[in-house]
């Protein structure tokens, strides 16, 4: 049992980094690859993600970063997502993203498709998005289609449909195995280091597993690893970047060209939390816009944990 926990570890590890950049799919096509290391501020730039511990239990919490721009006065808002979570978490999602004159949001598909029409549970879904449902489901966590209001008037679309996702990443040669497998690789090389994710342990895990708590002594485990998980996933991108982050980045940024020029001066970009080193970056050298605050917004939100009895 040990030898194969001990395998299990770094592949959960590795998962979980991919995990935090897995596009949001709308539509059954497309998986994903990916390069090597990143380069310039965003490798440094992570901690959007963070796991903190209280007396009644724990959160993982997601960040808001808050930007402005001195000469026109605009605000753009990068919020950070986790494509499950609670309820809850959606919900006052959905009562924030009322404030902006735009909200630009991330999932890959159709131009025509409406993401507010309820999702056919008879209908294939991609590799990826019964991933994060299964997630979800093993988790007692919702999927984020699910709840957050996709009709609402301010929504706009800010990435690739599937075909050009397709296209891209055949042009690159990019597929799942290799997102895996990279930061697979990372992680090693990291923990060779001495660094890496915080260890988990053989007894932590089968705790877990055995455990009658499963889902939350399995969300304890998930939520720790996040807040270092970012470093997996920004590690994705290699010299020239990737589809799956810096050139689903350049479509939302793009979009919000569009947005500022229409005259919007409050504008919410809601993506997955990997994605926002990049895109903080890219704000403040290409868009002239500086950081002016961080929020933070419970995603998990965890009871406390109970011990158990020896017998």
């Amino acid at each position: 049992m040990n030898r194969v926990l001990n395998v299990m570890k770094p592949h959960l590890i590795a998962a979980l980094g991919v995990g935090l950049a897995l596009p949001l799919f709308a539509a059954d096509k497309p998986q994903a690859k990916l390069g090597a290391k990143p380069k310039g501020k965003a490798e440094a730039e992570a901690g959007y993600i963070r796991f903190r511990e209280h007396g009644k239990g724990a959160v993982m919490e997601v960040a808001i970063l808050q930007m402005k721009n001195a000469k026109t006065g605009a605000q753009v808002d990068l919020i950070g997502a986790v494509h499950i979570g609670d309820k809850a978490y959606y919900e006052q999602l959905n009562k924030i993203f009322k404030g902006y004159d735009r909200l630009l949001y991330e999932m890959v598909k159709p131009k025509k498709m409406d993401p507010a029409k309820p999702r056919d549970p008879n209908k294939k879904q991609s590799g990826i998005s019964r991933l994060q449902n299964f997630m979800g489901e093993k988790l007692d966590l919702e999927f984020q289609l699910d709840i957050v209001n996709y009709g609402a008037k301010n929504f706009v679309h800010a990435d690739m449909t599937p075909k050009q996702f397709a296209k891209r990443q055949k042009a690159r040669g990019e597929n799942m195995l290799t997102i895996m497998f990279n930061s697979f690789q990372q992680e090693m090389a990291a923990k060779k280091k001495g660094g890496g994710a915080e260890q988990i342990s053989t007894l932590e895990l089968l705790r877990a597993l055995l455990s009658p708590n499963f889902a939350v002594e399995m969300k304890y485990i998930f939520a720790k690893q996040f807040q270092q998980m970012e470093r997996v996933a920004a590690g994705l991108d290699d010299e020239e970047g990737s589809v799956i982050l810096t050139e689903r980045n350049d479509v939302a940024l793009n979009v919000l060209k569009k947005e500022l020029a229409s005259g919007h001066k409050k504008i919410g970009i809601f993506y997955g939390a990997a994605h926002l080193p990049d895109m903080k970056e890219k704000m403040v050298e290409d868009f002239g816009y500086k950081h002016t605050g961080t929020k933070w917004i419970v995603a998990w939100d965890l009871p406390k944990r109970v011990v158990q009895k020896k017998r």
